[in-house]
């Protein structure tokens, strides 16, 4: 009976372990993005190719997940040791195997889609490699990079949907991929703000580190701005779809965009990472609503309801379940192990 409850426990331990390393709060958000931009290419919209704009984002987003923690594992373990790495509960070889995995399983879509969603594909993994292995420390150009990997999934779901769009929808969708690359920079740029101490002990320069919080979030504001002024620009361009609904989701948008950013201007001089922790919590809800606001353009406000709501519901119920523990740690937090030299039990 020991045995059994011991065996039980271990297994909860890694399926934890690997929940915790998939941040299901942050995984419907780039699926989102791919159907849109699939959504918005003249129809006929089959259902294949809406489900593989969906489905190769979110493997190449987990396979990100996995590879970024394998690469900051030195990093965690002096400034985050309760996450799954160097806690112990994931091996790095394990998170260095399932990256793959998933990246092997966005090649196969990839590739099954033709040659511009291979394109799309090779630019996303770059991405996804590039950042996590050196743009990171590099300040802005680590935010670029992050930032980019929603503007590829935009133009995935144009390529898997078939067919070359129109001069006009191709502009909209120009458009937007500039405004999914400055949110997704903001938010990346936002991300750093909470972890400026773990990262001037690595030696990590991000800008908040190299420049001090003041100008990080003034840049957060200014990218913000920048981004809302795009997204406002695309849907007056859009070709279909009913724009009344787009500009009402837009004011959501702007809505929660407010309530994440206002507290990091109040903040700025000083930035508690709890601060910083909860504006991101917000911005991950607000580009769920983004990225069904194109959603609703290409297929219609049914659609983007149906989509939205759940969604939104899930990424808030699984970030107020997990996410404070995975990014601050809690009161149990266990010390760092030396993930590249100590013996870890092996929850392969």
């Amino acid at each position: 009976m020991t045995v059994a409850v011991t065996a039980a426990g271990r297994a909860r331990r890694i399926l934890l372990a690997h929940v915790e390393t998939w941040r299901p709060y942050t995984l419907w958000y780039i699926g989102l993005v791919g159907l849109g931009g699939a959504a918005l290419v003249t129809g006929p919209h089959q259902p294949w190719r809406l489900f593989a704009a969906w489905a190769a984002p979110t493997a190449g987003w987990l396979g990100a997940h996995y590879l970024g923690d394998y690469f900051d594992r030195v990093l965690d373990a002096g400034s985050k040791p309760h996450r799954p790495i160097p806690s112990g509960r994931l091996r790095p070889a394990t998170a260095l195997a399932c990256g793959c995995v998933w990246i092997a399983v966005l090649a196969v879509l990839a590739v099954a889609g033709g040659w511009g969603t291979t394109v799309a594909a090779v630019l996303g993994v770059c991405g996804i490699v590039g950042y996590s292995r050196w743009f990171k420390r590099h300040g802005m150009a680590g935010n670029l990079v992050r930032g980019a990997l929603g503007a590829v999934a935009l133009l995935y779901g144009v390529a898997v949907a078939g067919g070359w769009p129109s001069t006009a929808t191709l502009v909209t969708l120009l458009v937007l991929a500039a405004a999914f690359w400055l949110h997704d920079t903001m938010s990346n740029l936002v991300g750093t703000l909470r972890d400026i101490d773990g990262d001037r002990l690595g030696g990590y320069a991000t800008l908040p580190v190299r420049r001090g919080t003041p100008l990080a979030v003034w840049t957060v504001l200014a990218l913000y701005a920048a981004m809302t002024v795009a997204a406002l620009a695309a849907g007056l361009l859009a070709a279909r779809g009913d724009r009344l609904h787009y500009l009402v989701t837009m004011t959501v948008v702007v809505a929660l965009g407010v309530t994440a950013l206002a507290p990091l201007v109040a903040h700025r001089a000083a930035m508690p990472a709890a601060a910083a922790l909860r504006a991101h919590a917000v911005l991950v809800v607000e580009r769920v609503v983004l990225a069904s606001a194109v959603v609703g353009l290409g297929l219609g406000v049914g659609w983007q309801l149906a989509l939205v709501i759940p969604l939104a519901l899930l990424t808030w119920s699984t970030q107020s379940a997990m996410r404070t523990r995975h990014e601050l740690g809690s009161a149990r937090t266990v010390p760092a192990v030396a993930v590249l030299t100590s013996p870890v039990e092996d929850v392969s």
